[in-house]
């Protein structure tokens, strides 16, 4: 009985301590995890109330599909609001004012900041290298409030959404009275038309490379049409290619409703002069306020495919609404992949055709064209028209060929090694004027004579023949080489 006792005893000062700690557990503080969107979401509505701006809030997240915040951008609403005061007749969207606002102490510091993020080239399209002038901040991070001439307000937040997920990321909310979100739809567009404006003012003239080194810029602007040694009928006919840019040319294509988009193929074995006229085309092109890509190859198994690197390039021009020279080399490389031939025979001629506004010439090189699927190839409106640049077949073609290479070391004597040079690709002739300029080094003469360009031209001649003979390289067959360490098998 005492036992029982006890126990009875000892449950009760258990229970006791039991209740005094649960007492004490009233004071920890429980965490609930809360987006910061939805703390955004909850102190614009209060702000809005606190501003006693007119009519019921609606709060929704800013359209960014392939546009950036250009709502946020200062540089740009000041542009926007000086052009706004300039107009007579008020507009859908047009801005009577904008400020930045402090950020309100219940939005516990969201955007509190001013963070630009990054810094933009001078175009306002891209993050910028550490090689870039003329650099502009982005988007700051904060609390706008935007008056509108038509009599309304509205708010809006760009800031991080820093929370767990795929939507982690810069993203802006606004805030627009009931009635008024096409109007601001209309603002949103207005300001992006500007910036736009801006980006093609920056682009004109520009030569960008996609998958490659940014150092070929150089390269083509330092290219002439001095460098480039062909037919004048062949220079000819590649030039007529530039009328896809004229005004006339362009209503023409509209009125057929045809893609403004022309495709030239310039073909031949290597060494013919195909990459020089191109890299000249560019650096015309580019001193005529036209925008130029210079599309590469990637390497294999190095994420984007050549295919989809000139697809970008095409739809790049398209956007720019500049007339645009798109460049590439080794055609067959971008279009041979039979998993993509579809969409190749669509972009070139089909449904999936770019469209720039203000033309696009296609200018690619192949030198090994059988390689191209016929269906492009053979397809007019694939490809629209082939040039053929081959090796030298007129003597007065390979004259300026040695004048150009041999510049002053020319000597009228040199002309009668002309017969000797015909049918060679140009490319032999600048091996045969350097080759030989190094073989007068060699005797110890500064002059360059007949006898070393031909010792040159013999040298690199018997170099392709032996290149060429394969049996040379094979190596001979196990039984004829006996075993191994010298036995015999």
């Amino acid at each position: 009985m005492e036992s029982l006792e006890k126990l009875r005893s000892m449950n009760h000062e258990l229970l006791s301590s039991f209740e005094k700690r649960s007492s004490s557990y009233e004071s920890v503080i429980q965490h609930m995890r809360v987006l910061r969107r939805e703390i955004v979401v909850q102190a614009l509505r209060r702000l809005w109330q606190e501003l006693e701006l007119q009519g019921e809030p609606l709060i929704f997240d800013t359209p960014v599909q392939g546009r950036m915040y250009t709502e946020h951008l200062p540089l740009l609403l000041d542009q926007f609001l000086a052009a706004s005061q300039r107009q007579k007749r008020v507009h859908l969207g047009a801005l009577e004012s904008w400020e930045r606002l402090e950020v309100p102490a219940y939005a516990y510091g969201i955007a509190a900041t001013e963070e630009v993020g990054r810094l933009m080239t001078s175009d306002m399209l891209g993050s910028v290298e550490v090689a870039d002038r003329n650099t502009l901040p982005s988007m700051p991070f904060g609390w706008l409030r935007y008056s509108f001439k038509r009599g309304w307000s509205a708010l809006s937040v760009h800031f991080f959404d820093a929370d767990d997920g795929e939507q982690s990321g810069p993203m802006a909310i606004s805030v627009v009275p009931q009635g008024h979100q096409d109007e601001w739809l209309a603002f949103l567009a207005a300001m992006d038309e500007l910036r736009n404006r801006i980006a093609r003012r920056q682009r004109r003239g520009r030569i960008e490379i996609i998958g490659g080194q940014d150092e070929l810029v150089d390269v083509i602007k330092k290219t002439t049409f001095d460098d480039v040694v062909l037919p004048a009928e062949t220079l000819s006919q590649v030039a007529a290619q530039r009328r896809i840019f004229d005004q006339e040319i362009l209503r023409r294509y509209g009125s057929l409703h045809v893609p403004r988009l022309r495709k030239v193929l310039l073909i031949g074995p290597p060494g013919t002069g195909k990459t020089t006229l191109l890299k000249a085309e560019g650096a015309y092109h580019a001193r005529q306020g036209g925008l130029v890509f210079y599309v590469c190859a990637p390497p294999k198994n190095r994420g984007a495919t050549s295919w989809q690197q000139l697809s970008y390039a095409l739809r790049g021009a398209v956007e720019s609404r500049l007339p645009t020279l798109v460049l590439v080399e080794d055609f067959e490389m971008f279009v041979s992949d039979p998993q993509e031939l579809q969409i190749v025979l669509n972009t070139l001629d089909g449904v999936a055709t770019p469209d720039n506004s203000a033309g696009t010439l296609l200018l690619a090189t192949s030198n090994d064209p059988e390689r191209i699927d016929p269906r492009i190839r053979d397809r007019p409106g694939r490809v629209d028209v082939l040039i053929e640049i081959g090796v030298v077949e007129d003597a007065e073609i390979a004259t300026r060929f040695l004048k150009h290479f041999l510049a002053a070391a020319y000597r009228e004597e040199h002309s009668e090694l002309v017969p000797l040079l015909l049918g060679q690709p140009g490319s032999h002739f600048r091996e045969v004027c350097i080759a030989g300029a190094m073989h007068a080094l060699e005797m110890d003469r500064s002059e360059v004579l007949s006898e070393d360009l031909i010792w040159a031209h013999e040298v690199i001649l018997n170099g392709r023949a032996l290149a060429a003979d394969a049996d040379r390289f094979q190596p001979s067959s196990a039984r004829r080489r006996g075993g191994f360490f010298g036995k015999k098998r």
